[in-house]
Formats: structure tokens, C-alpha cells, sequence
């Protein structure tokens, strides 16, 4: 269950982007939020980053060095207690609609986006 925006803890969301730039740049605007954020620059990252620690989000890239964000969503949604993470999926590519309708995903962002859009989907997936 993801964790509440009460203070008792801060929401963790995991950004898994090879654009390190971008995901400082979200990172920044997240914890500007009272956010606490993870970085992962691969899905194997992502995979150690899941199973080592509590995450309440994920914001999955789909275009990843090693995966394609559409086989990590496959496996998180495959698997227990991972499939209950909520995925924003934050990608250049366009909706594959097929995908969507097997994976499902919380919500989908097309780079380049606004961060107070991103801010504000992410408390309302979370809430």
C-alpha cells in the first residue's frame, strides 16, 4: 500500500531514466515536494533497487540500455508484492495502446512534460 502524505513517512518514488539529467532534474522537483527519491540508470538497477527496498512509485522510462521499460513493467506486474507498485511510465515514445491494455500501467507521461503535472500526478496516484 503506498504510503500516505501525512508525515508519519515520506513517500519514496523510484525514477528509473539513463537521462541523468533528467532524473536530476525530477529528483530535484520531487523532493522539493517532500518526496524521497531513488535513481536507477538501468531496469537491472531497477530490479536490485525493488527488492532491496520499499518503493511507493515507480516512474519507468521505457527506453533503457539494458530493458525495455515495457518487459520491467511486465515482470513487476508478473510478480508478488511487486505488482501493486503503482508505474507512471515517462517516455519519448509514443502509446503503445495494446501494451496498455495488457500492462496498465497508473498513467503515462510523453517527454517532455511539466514537472508540476509530474508532482501532481504522482500525489494523486499515491493519495
Amino acid at each position: 500500500m503506498p504510503a500516505k502524505l501525512d508525515g508519519t513517512r515520506r513517500l519514496s518514488v523510484l525514477v528509473v531514466d539513463d537521462d541523468q539529467r533528467l532524473s536530476k532534474l525530477i529528483r530535484r522537483n520531487l523532493e522539493d515536494g517532500n518526496i524521497q527519491v531513488v535513481e536507477a540508470s538501468s531496469g537491472l538497477d531497477c530490479i536490485r533497487i525493488i527488492h532491496d527496498r520499499q518503493v511507493d512509485l515507480i516512474l519507468l522510462d521505457l527506453g533503457l540500455p539494458d530493458f525495455n521499460g515495457w518487459g520491467i513493467l511486465s515482470l513487476l506486474r508478473l510478480t508478488e508484492p511487486l505488482r501493486h507498485i503503482p508505474v507512471i511510465v515517462v517516455t519519448v515514445e509514443p502509446p503503445d495502446v495494446a501494451l496498455m491494455e495488457k500492462l496498465k500501467p497508473d498513467d503515462y507521461i510523453q517527454k517532455p512534460f511539466d514537472m508540476r503535472d509530474l508532482l501532481m500526478r504522482v500525489r494523486n496516484i499515491v493519495h
